[in-house]
């Protein structure tokens, strides 16, 4: 495996031009994994950019119901801790009898 490696940097190295140097990165395996690594993360960008948070073609709907969900989650998460905390506080009390 590291024969291949050393075999592309020396070929990278010993390139007279950049544009010879890239020309043999991207005939590598690994130059063909960088090529669709950057290809996809173009397409992620693009997409984020257009519909993410304060996107271009975002609709004002999805922040709504954005909020809507949070405000539920908060509200159950609160009810959920205040029933753990009586709860707590039952177990706490020492019992008589």
């Amino acid at each position: 495996m590291f024969e291949k490696v050393t075999a592309w940097i020396q070929s990278v190295v010993e390139s007279k031009t950049f544009d010879e140097a890239v020309t043999n990165f991207i005939s590598t395996k690994y130059g063909q994994y960088a090529l669709i690594f950057i290809f996809f993360m173009f397409i992620i960008t693009y997409l984020r950019v257009l519909f993410g948070p304060k996107g271009f073609f975002r609709e004002k709907q999805w922040d709504e119901w954005n909020k809507e969900a949070e405000a539920t989650e908060a509200a159950e998460k609160a009810a959920h801790n205040a029933e753990a905390k009586i709860k707590a506080e039952k177990q706490a009390q020492p019992t008589e009898k």
